[in-house]
């Protein structure tokens, strides 16, 4: 199973592990975050940790899920970007739209802070 999901008090954690391309693995992200919003969740961490790599699908899987949030007032974090998947969100101009963070504790804080 590449995505796995967890509630800490208000706020939903989805981990993703492995590599997204485009298959199975994103159809699993994609449900994790449909099922959140269908749950009423504004509030989102993303954990990527665990994440080797992420193509233009699963991408758009977070973008979409980000602008259902904001137009929802909610907000999503996203934390644990290794090297290769921030390089993708820079290059992509991504890292300005989402607030990320190193860890899924400091993500988690954020919301405590805002």
């Amino acid at each position: 199973m590449a995505v796995s999901t967890k509630q800490v008090l208000t706020i939903s954690v989805i981990s993703a592990k492995g590599r997204f391309e485009g298959g199975v693995e994103t159809d699993e992200l994609e449900k994790a975050i449909a099922d959140a919003i269908a749950a009423g969740n504004t509030r989102l961490v993303i954990n990527l940790k665990d994440c080797d790599y992420l193509s233009s699908t699963p991408i758009g899987v977070l973008a979409r899920a980000l602008a259902n949030y904001k137009t929802r007032n909610g907000e999503i974090k996203l934390c644990g970007l290794g090297k290769r998947v921030k390089d993708i969100f820079v290059m992509t101009k991504l890292i300005m739209m989402f607030d990320h963070h190193e860890t899924e504790d400091q993500a988690l804080a954020a919301f405590a802070a805002s």
